[in-house]
């Protein structure tokens, strides 16, 4: 069964058990639609594998009568996103859901047991110390955190990439490579986060980051391409 497919029956589902407005239905649909139609589109090396969820993470303010779903399995539940100020948008909350839907349906029950409790470890940092666009200053957290964090995303990242139709990284990168990309992905989302800068108006344009930012940045970004591209090599 495709994701939209299961968005739907999920709804419907939902559906049985409470009140939802049409046009709430509408608008995930429409979301996951247009995200499935956008990434079609997309060329690879636009297509920065930034694994750390940045701003895909996307939660609810607004109040939503709704019984146990799988974002609650990575959440804890909405009134523990409430307490920790997060104001985003109940399409969002669903749209997650439904990319947890996509994974567990591709990963298997196993696999999928292991990516989201490592994606727990991630999601609990970014409650903490995330900003308002989802990206985290790493610099902010203590060395043990920071490790904590970097070996859950090795984890993740094999993950990410089967999930976004990607040749994993770790298996095309040597040991040293691959660590260097978990950097580069960390210290990407930590410029991202120390700019306060929202990538939901566009890419980031390095020549608009602060001076002392730059540098590392596009180091970062350097990265992330070759990756990017050696991907793209190999599937081709």
């Amino acid at each position: 069964m495709n994701l939209e497919n299961q968005v739907k029956q999920a709804l419907q589902e939902r559906g049985k058990e409470v009140i939802i407005p049409l046009e709430l239905k509408g608008k995930v649909m429409n979301q996951i639609v247009e995200s499935k139609t956008i990434k079609r589109r997309m060329p690879m090396k636009k297509r920065l594998a930034v694994g750390i969820i940045a701003a895909a993470l996307l939660v609810p303010t607004s109040a939503f009568a709704y019984q146990s779903i799988l974002a609650d399995g990575i959440f804890g539940s909405f009134e523990n996103l409430k307490k920790h100020g997060t104001a985003l948008t109940i399409d969002g909350y669903m749209t997650f859901n439904a990319k947890l839907m996509q994974a567990k349906g591709e990963l298997g029950e196993k696999e999928y047991g292991k990516f989201k409790e490592s994606l727990r470890v991630i999601t609990n940092a970014k409650l903490e110390y995330g900003n308002k666009y989802g990206n985290t200053d790493f610099d902010q957290m203590s060395s043990k955190e920071k490790a904590k964090i970097e070996r859950a995303s090795m984890e993740l990242q094999p993950y990410f990439d089967k999930l976004n139709g990607d040749i994993s990284s770790k298996e095309i990168l040597t040991p040293e490579e691959y660590e260097q990309y978990i950097e580069a992905l960390m210290a990407y989302e930590k410029v991202l986060a120390q700019a306060n800068i929202d990538t939901s108006k566009g890419p980031v344009e390095a020549e608009k980051l602060p001076k002392e930012l730059k540098e590392e940045f596009q180091q970062a970004k350097n990265f992330l391409d070759y990756v990017s591209e050696k991907q793209q090599a190999i599937k081709e």
